[in-house]
């Protein structure tokens, strides 16, 4: 039958995938140095053996055979320890048995239950590290714990973490239970456990979204050449792929929006857009700055011998051009590396047949003169604030999507009854 000592022992390594020696050892070295604290001398060497219970552990000290002992606490006379073991000799070491204290056995009960505790504890750590260590680079689970006013405690596969606010998409709100997916960077092992260091702001997370939800982009078919972000706002990203008969950006989207949707709904009101990626910078910043028409683009040094580039946009385009705030001319200059000044430019446009694609004919001619007046149903507060913008004419807003009007300044549902009401006057 096992001791309740060797009982311990055995379950701690059954449970926690520990060296039974390893745990021995321990123990073993933690006795030696509580014997030397309270009974021995610092300069001892003092050596423990565990038996099958406390009550059978034997202490020794170690000391080296010599001629004459000069030092008693670490030397020992070839006569005393031939009396040891027979075939000792002059420079051996031997292991002479100490005789136990009465109170020993207590303070070693104490620390052997002590190290069993510590070496749960750092098993336990190290499983966790070793667990998570090769997700790095993942997407996880979690599930919000508890929500402060600047951090989110989330629990991860039985790790409780921290996802700071800088590593918060803005504007998010979260409540306990909720479930979320964030990105692993990295795994470090403190004194505290294994700290998971999370997000939801890099570039990195987007990608991870599009790779659980595309088998072509798992297999190596499609990728994403470029990404530019401005998380909780918008993300535009640029995919492409070596099999010419693969259309990656149908992939990314899939069938009416499936996937783009599924990942959408993960980072909330962050706007995605998917485009074609292109080698030649001129065709990625055209296709970047979509929806916009661009008349003309240029690229330029800069002052400071930076590269620069100018595109020129009709009047009616600039509001669409830049964006609100911005975002959509400023990140279109993060995918070509540029910065973009837009100038307003009244000359012809450039004419590249080859690079242009196919428009879809509208079913009826617009005249260049017809104002936004003439829209049913849209209110009026919605056509002053169009107009001051340049969009007073129902030519401009063919071919946009509600999402993409909706950035320049206008609620959502105000652009689809603005749209709704240019494809009913585009019917007619």
């Amino acid at each position: 039958m096992q001791s309740p000592l060797q009982a311990a022992i055995n379950q701690l390594c059954a449970e926690k995938n520990l060296e039974r020696d390893i745990v021995t050892q321990a123990i073993e070295n933690a006795i030696a140095l509580a014997y030397k604290k309270d009974f021995g001398t610092p300069r001892q060497q003092i050596t423990v053996r565990l038996g099958d219970d406390i009550s059978e552990m034997r202490i020794f000290e170690e000391r080296e055979v010599v001629k004459k002992v000069e030092d008693y606490e670490i030397e020992i006379t070839e006569k005393e320890a031939l009396k040891i073991r027979p075939d000792i000799k002059i420079g051996d070491n031997v292991f002479v048995p100490v005789p136990p204290h009465e109170d020993f056995g207590r303070i070693a009960a104490q620390t052997a239950k002590h190290v069993i505790s510590q070496k749960l504890h750092e098993a336990e750590r190290s499983m966790l590290f070793n667990k998570f260590k090769d997700r790095e680079g993942q997407l996880l689970s979690a599930r919000v714990q508890k929500v402060d006013h600047d951090s989110v405690l989330l629990e991860i596969d039985g790790v409780t973490t921290m996802l700071h606010h800088r590593q918060q998409i803005p504007g998010e709100k979260y409540f306990t239970g909720q479930r979320i997916k964030v990105y692993l960077q990295e795994v470090e092992l403190t004194s505290k456990g294994p700290q998971l260091r999370i997000t939801r702001t890099s570039d990195a997370f987007i990608e991870a979204l599009f790779e659980a939800e595309i088998p072509e982009m798992r297999e190596g078919l499609v990728y994403i050449a470029k990404m530019a972000r401005e998380s909780g706002v918008r993300c535009k990203i640029a995919v492409a792929s070596e099999d010419t008969s693969i259309d990656p950006v149908g992939a990314f989207v899939g069938q009416r929006g499936s996937r783009i949707n599924t990942v959408m709904e993960e980072v909330g009101d962050e706007r995605l857009d998917v485009i074609q990626f292109y080698e030649d910078e001129k065709k990625l910043l055209l296709a970047a700055l979509s929806p916009a028409k661009v008349s003309k683009v240029e690229f330029f040094k800069g002052t400071s011998g930076e590269n620069r580039v100018k595109i020129f946009v009709r009047e009616e385009e600039r509001a669409i051009t830049i964006g609100r705030k911005g975002q959509n001319v400023r990140l279109a200059g993060e995918m070509v590396g540029k910065q973009i000044d837009v100038i307003t430019y009244d000359g012809p446009m450039e004419e590249e047949a080859e690079d242009k694609a196919p428009e879809k004919k509208v079913e009826r001619e617009i005249s260049e003169k017809v104002s936004i007046d003439h829209l049913e149903g849209v209110d009026a507060e919605v056509v002053a604030t169009l107009t001051e913008m340049g969009l007073s004419q129902i030519k401009q807003f063919i071919g946009l999507k509600a999402e993409e009007l909706a950035e320049i300044g206008i609620t959502l549902d105000q652009a689809k009854t603005v749209i709704k009401a240019v494809e009913k006057y585009t019917k007619r």
